[in-house]
Order: C-alpha cells, then sequence, then structure tokens
C-alpha cells in the first residue's frame, strides 16, 4: 500500500487553489509537488514534521488517496482478514473495550501517536505480547459466536 499526496504551497497559491483560480506554469514547477509514501506512519510523520518546520509558510494537501500494490494483493489473498471476521461477529463490536485497547496498543506497536494518558496506561506492558494476547481473546469470542450462529444446538433436537 502506497499513500500518495499533492502539496500546495505559499500563501498566493493557496488563495489562488481556494479561488478556483490556474497556477501557471512556474508556480507549478515551484509550488505544487507530489509525494508518495510507503507506510502511513511515513505519512504521518512527514505532515507533522512539515507543519512544524513550514509552519511561517502556508501550504495545503489538496489531493491525498491510497494506492494499492499489484504484488500486495496477490501476497494479501492467501491472508486471513480477522478484523473483519471479528467486527463482523463479535458481539456489541463498537462498545467493547478490548477492542478499544487493541487499537492502542497497535499504534503503539507501529510507532503512531497515542495519548498520553494511554501512553501512561501502557508504560510497563510488552505491548506485542499483550497485543496478541487482546487479539487472540476478541478472535476466540467471535469464532466462537460464529460457530454458535453457523451450528446452533437446536438444529440436532
Amino acid at each position: 500500500m502506497k499513500y500518495l499526496a499533492e502539496i500546495i504551497f505559499g500563501k498566493d497559491q493557496v488563495r489562488k487553489f481556494h479561488n478556483n483560480e490556474p497556477l501557471d506554469d512556474f508556480e507549478k514547477i515551484i509550488n505544487l509537488k507530489k509525494y508518495t509514501f510507503e507506510t502511513w506512519v511515513e505519512r504521518n510523520a512527514f505532515y507533522k514534521g512539515i507543519g512544524e518546520a513550514m509552519g511561517w509558510l502556508e501550504f495545503e494537501v489538496i489531493k491525498e488517496f491510497e494506492e494499492k500494490d499489484g504484488k500486495e494483493e496477490k501476497e494479501d489473498d492467501d491472508k486471513f482478514d480477522y478484523w473483519a471476521f471479528i467486527e463482523k461477529y463479535y458481539p456489541k463490536y463498537s462498545h467493547c473495550n478490548s477492542v478499544l485497547l487493541s487499537d492502542i496498543l497497535t499504534r503503539k506497536f507501529y510507532g503512531e501517536e497515542i495519548s498520553e494518558s494511554d501512553e501512561e496506561y501502557i508504560k510497563d506492558w510488552d505491548v506485542r505480547n499483550e497485543l496478541f494476547e487482546v487479539d487472540k481473546e476478541l478472535l476466540c469470542k467471535a469464532f466462537k459466536n460464529y460457530f454458535n450462529i453457523a451450528y446452533p444446538e437446536n438444529l440436532n433436537s
């Protein structure tokens, strides 16, 4: 998966963009840039850094989208999307503290930002191991619910 962004730099050029005015060729070369990021974390770090470094210069992300690589799709064909399964079969998925905890641990594992209170809560944890245990519990409960739906007890009565 790649993340692509097109950013326009400069106060006058951002104003032109908002007013739907075309940029001249020189402005397109100097003020309009395209970036490709290999990961979501790389993208977020870039935006954070550019916001800090370029705070005095106005800029705006004008286009952003994800692009799937053909090779990733082939590799993913054999993978089980356990989150889609959990979302579909876990009872009360959207109200589950374990789902929230898994999200926090996943973001921490991949180096993404989490809140200070979440950071404090998990500060001495083995994040990878805890994530494995939480996700395993979620998957097992989802599978149990799936099994009860697919093979109800009263079917053989």
